[in-house]
């Protein structure tokens, strides 16, 4: 199927560079004022951008048209169930720990009881006549001395102990109903993961439905490199229009440089690659400008490094795409996604989720395209990254 071919993809991550990279600034993560207005501009160009591609691609057949909408409705419910799974292991993990919290506090309790009990049985056995008869008794100061200062430390220890004794019964008591309200949180949040796994279910099944359309018609078609090629012809047609307004993005002065981390910087997912950087594609002149990884659906995609989301959407060919700028005239595209979970304009740090492994964009297995860029022409991932 040429429609959803990688080129088309490395063209649709030009225009976004070219476009994009209009944004200047030094912002760090909380944006200034001036940052805001530039964030501004770069959500009006990125808009302008996606009403330029929509109005090229209106010939578009209505299966076409119907699997963006299911792909776009699949991200939207993928992005949900990904939060949702999430907050749910952290509502986990914050129940584990209130419950071991509360055996440990069980258990010290008990130790406690035990330790009162002690005192208690000493001081009974003491009495305050006993205590008064050893007192008169003495004649000697020095061990006057030394037994009133052994009746105030053990009095001072007892207090002790039931004021600890007590501190552990209000926690007790503080921590039975936050067990409770947490422990009805997950369970609320395991119902919406199920709600929201069958949502995704249904549209995957709509998401069939329209590729098995989409295949009747391109199969039809005389060929599909010819097709591809006018695809990127027309791409070509806005990138020239683009490219007269570039300027280069500014990253913070935080932000360690691109080039200085050539073959340093970690995968965006740790999967096998399925092609070879600049081989033939489809034994034609069309060659892949990235890498295809095989990865396992829903599983993290993570920023290779620090920068800033230009393009986060659907596009033809690439499926959900996100791009990331990093300053320097670099930048790095993962396509195919199954979820968006970072927006336009966002800051990003290496190592961080910004997308689901999906197979949007038409594919029938799911995995990751990844390119990297720089001033607008490909260059091997496999020298940048380890």
């Amino acid at each position: 199927m040429a429609l959803f071919t990688p080129v088309n993809l490395s063209h649709a991550l030009l225009l976004a560079l070219l476009l994009t990279a209009g944004l200047g600034g030094t912002a760090v993560a909380a944006d200034g004022e001036a940052n805001k207005q530039q964030l501004r501009e770069l959500n009006q160009k990125i808009g302008k951008l996606k009403k330029s591609i929509s109005s090229q691609q209106s010939e578009r057949s209505n299966a076409a048209k119907a699997l963006q909408r299911i792909e776009k409705d699949i991200g939207v419910t993928a992005a949900k169930l990904h939060r949702t799974k999430e907050k749910s292991q952290q509502q986990q993990r914050k129940l584990n720990e209130l419950e071991n919290r509360q055996r440990q506090l069980r258990s010290q309790q008990q130790s406690q009881k035990a330790l009162i009990a002690e005192h208690v049985r000493s001081a009974y056995s003491l009495g305050k006549e006993s205590q008064m008869k050893m007192l008169l008794n003495q004649e000697d100061p020095e061990k006057l001395s030394r037994t009133l200062t052994y009746f105030d430390y053990f009095n001072r220890a007892r207090s002790a102990e039931l004021r600890k004794y007590r501190d552990t019964l209000n926690e007790l008591d503080t921590i039975k109903p936050a067990i409770s309200a947490e422990a009805e949180a997950l369970a609320l949040s395991r119902r919406e993961l199920e709600q929201q796994q069958q949502a995704l279910l249904e549209q995957k099944q709509r998401r069939a439905k329209a590729l098995a359309g989409l295949d009747s018609e391109i199969s039809n078609k005389t060929s599909s490199l010819t097709n591809l090629d006018k695809q990127r012809k027309d791409l070509e047609s806005i990138l020239q229009a683009v490219e007269r307004e570039v300027t280069n993005i500014a990253m913070p002065a935080n932000y360690k440089p691109f080039k200085d981390l050539r073959g340093k910087m970690p995968w965006p997912i740790n999967g096998k690659p399925l092609n070879r950087y600049g081989a033939s594609r489809q034994g034609s002149a069309v060659t892949w400008q990235g890498i295809q990884l095989s990865g396992q659906e829903g599983d993290a995609v993570k920023a290779i490094h620090n920068g800033r989301v230009v393009f986060a959407d659907w596009l033809r060919g690439a499926g959900l795409l996100i791009i990331v700028d990093h300053g320097g005239d670099y930048l790095s595209l993962y396509a195919h996604n199954q979820s968006l979970l970072r927006s336009e304009g966002d800051w990003v740090r290496g190592g961080e989720g910004i997308a689901t492994v999906g197979n949007s964009g038409g594919q029938r297995q799911a995995g990751l395209y990844f390119e990297i860029r720089y001033k607008g022409r490909p260059t091997d991932p496999r020298s940048w990254c380890r």
